[in-house]
């Protein structure tokens, strides 16, 4: 498997709009995102979690082949946290872009998506955030999946 695939389902498991997350409505009403899952600490851990449940997953296993799990550990991180409040800034490629060259089925979006949602209910004690991350990836999946022109990039 090559890295820009890894990197893919990574992105599809970590990749979010922040206005979907965090906009000016969002920082009126209360925390972030960000915040709710323990700022930088917490996301980090949400990612190295996921990366390890990627790990024990047979349906995308294979993907990680070959990658540097600390640069993408590092990566993710960087982009899961700013994709949900946080204060870095995503200046990497749009979702169909990202995703496009990969020829990702629905089964490996679900299974990332899957396995997201169990490292942030490992982390986190507040139900609705894993509701949350849940309606931001699947808000997504046309984009990740190249069934819409929307590329969802900022």
């Amino acid at each position: 498997m090559t890295i820009a695939r890894i990197l893919t389902v990574a992105c599809v498991l970590l990749m979010f709009s922040p206005a979907a997350f965090a906009g000016e409505e969002g920082a009126a009403e209360g925390p972030t995102l960000y915040e709710r899952m323990g700022g930088w600490d917490g996301v980090d851990k949400i990612v190295a979690d996921t990366i390890a449940l990627h790990l024990e997953n047979d349906e995308i296993v294979d993907i990680l082949d070959g990658i540097d799990l600390e640069k993408l550990h590092a990566n993710v991180t960087a982009f899961f946290a700013a994709g949900t409040g946080g204060p870095n800034k995503y200046e990497g490629r749009d979702m169909t872009t990202a995703h496009a060259p990969l020829g990702l089925t629905e089964a490996d979006f679900d299974a990332a998506v899957s396995d997201v949602l169990k490292a942030v209910n490992m982390n986190v004690e507040d139900e609705a955030v894993a509701g949350e991350v849940n309606a931001i990836l699947q808000s997504l999946r046309p984009a990740v999946m190249g069934t819409s022109e929307d590329t969802t990039g900022y």
